[in-house]
């Protein structure tokens, strides 16, 4: 079962007469469960639909129901839950209760808000936020190329559950505390991430042959940001206190890569 929808309130709008084609000023759904899919071959489906993934000539149907679900100017779920399953990792699915979301749409601005509450050992009530542009010459339902700024705040999180779902630059096999970042996209293209991390028991392993870095405290700002040919790494306030006793002090730094051209 990939939707239900037990109760729906609607309002239609009036820009329905004007596109020739039904239009809600505002759907609610009320205890709504929604199944979300990534399959193995990185195709995306929500409550059973296909979410367009580029040019595809099979992908019209898939668009065109995208295209509609963005052109409505808001689409409210109170007390929901949502199924995440992740085909191109373990398969696991993650369950998601009381959810709430908000997705409010415009000529060329998309808004969302989703608050849930994750499994017990996965951590605490979660909330992602995001605001996004696309171009007049796009297609609504085309979300791979909008910009904007997608913001996560984890006030509690076991890093292992996290890893299962999120792929991370890095080996964190270990920790928990909380976790916030904002991400930027930039016509779809991932622009920078910056993270605020309270961490404790970590361990982290930033290469396969490197020995991992195991810490009681771990505390501060990173940031990563890809600009054409280079790659823009920053810690800020950056401390931590490695399981023998030795402090690192809170300190800043950054490094920049640049791409040779041949």
């Amino acid at each position: 079962e990939a939707l239900r929808l037990p109760k729906i309130s609607a309002a239609l709008s009036a820009r329905s007469l004007l596109a020739l084609e039904l239009r809600f000023e505002q759907l609610h759904i009320d205890g709504a469960a929604l199944e979300v899919r990534r399959s193995v071959a990185g195709r995306f489906f929500v409550a059973g639909i296909e979410m367009p993934a580029g040019d595809r000539a099979d992908g019209q149907r898939s668009s065109s129901a995208a295209d509609w679900f963005f052109a409505q100017h808001e689409l409210v779920i109170r007390n929901g839950r949502l199924r995440w399953i992740d085909e191109m990792r373990d398969g696991t699915p993650l369950d998601l209760d009381n959810v709430d979301l908000v997705i409010r749409n415009g000529l060329r601005r998309h808004e969302l808000r989703l608050d849930a509450t994750p499994p017990p050992a996965w951590g605490e009530r979660f909330s992602v936020q995001g605001r996004f542009t696309q171009s007049l010459l796009e297609r609504r339902g085309d979300w791979r190329r909008w910009s904007g700024t997608l913001h996560v705040a984890l006030p509690r999180t076991d890093v292992a559950e996290l890893r299962r779902h999120v792929a991370l630059p890095f080996e964190l096999t270990e920790g928990d505390g909380a976790v916030r970042a904002w991400i930027d996209l930039r016509g779809g293209e991932l622009g920078a991430v910056t993270a605020d991390l309270a961490l404790r028991a970590v361990s982290l392993r930033l290469a396969p042959e490197v020995e991992p870095l195991a810490v009681l405290q771990l505390q501060g700002r990173v940031r990563a940001e890809r600009n054409k040919d280079r790659l823009h790494l920053a810690t800020e306030g950056l401390s931590f206190v490695a399981v023998n006793g030795v402090t690192w002090p809170r300190s800043s730094a950054t490094l920049t890569l640049r791409h040779s051209r041949v």
